[in-house]
This record gives structure tokens, sequence and C-alpha cells, in this order.
């Protein structure tokens, strides 16, 4: 297994994996539409959307078939703020983090993570952020064992 930045070689295997995770976040959210729509469209605006903001798209390779992928943007709270100490005002934000099923307790998204928290250290961020989805358990399990805390919770109303 080897881990890399995005590349187009590994475009249809990252699209798969953009498939496997929009499903799953269909399976416990109302709100996405079916993988088959949206997918490649989406992998095509991170790609598009890194190129033009500093981030990065990581990848788990095995046999030139991408098998986990983390989406990882720099982000700031807004100019002019002070509610925040200053060395918290940039961030690292993931927005995206899947592994393929065959892949999954392999310790390739831990791995993805390391990479993302090293890029973010070498950038002179100090913090992290990332989104779940509240009724995602796996993820927010996953997330704690890698020392990551809630800190803000979103509300939602659909009117």
């Amino acid at each position: 297994m080897t881990y890399t930045e995005y590349e187009d070689r590994y475009r249809e295997s990252a699209i798969e994996l953009m498939c496997l995770l929009q499903e799953h976040e269909r399976s416990i959210s109302n709100d996405r539409p079916p993988a088959i729509e949206v997918s490649q469209a989406q992998l095509d605006y991170l790609v598009a959307a890194i190129a033009n903001t500093p981030g990065k798209i990581f990848l788990a390779v095995e046999s030139e078939r991408a098998v986990g992928l983390l989406v990882l943007f720099q982000d700031s709270e807004h100019q002019g703020t002070c509610h925040v100490y200053p060395e918290f005002l940039r961030y690292g934000l993931i927005t995206d983090l899947v592994v393929a099923e065959s892949h999954r307790g392999l310790s390739v998204a831990a791995e993805l993570m390391r990479l993302a928290e090293d890029y973010c250290k070498s950038e002179g961020l100090s913090t992290i952020k990332l989104s779940v989805l509240n009724s995602n358990s796996s993820a927010r399990s996953f997330y704690e064992k890698q020392g990551y805390c809630v800190q803000d919770v979103i509300y939602r109303k659909i009117i």
C-alpha cells in the first residue's frame, strides 16, 4: 500500500470511493441524492477546488487503484473576527474520508488522517476541523479514537 496525492490516473477508482461515501451518507441522511447522479461531478468539484485553494486530496493506493481518499482544505475564520486566539484563525478542514470496504480495519483511514495532520503542521496550522453526520456512529467513534472531540453542534431545520 502506498499513500500519495490525487492524480488523474486514479480518477475512476476515486469516483468509486466517492460513490461509496455518497451512498453511505444517503442511507443515513435524506438530503443526499443517489451517488450515480453526483459522485463524478463532486470529485471534479473537489479536484478543481484543491487546485485553486490550499489543500490536498490524499489517496491510499494498492495495485494502481485508490482504496482510500481524504479531502483536506485550509480554511479560516472570517477576516476581522476576534472571538478566537490568533493561532486558531486558520485551520485544516477535512471534508471527505472514505476507505474501500475491502480495506477497512487495516489502518488506512488512520494513515490518511496522519498525512492530513502532518500537512497541516507543515503549513503552520494548529487545528483540524471536520464534520460528521450525527447518526454516523462508526465515523464518530473512529474520529474520537484518533483524538478528535466534539466542539460545535450544528442544528438544522428543513423549512
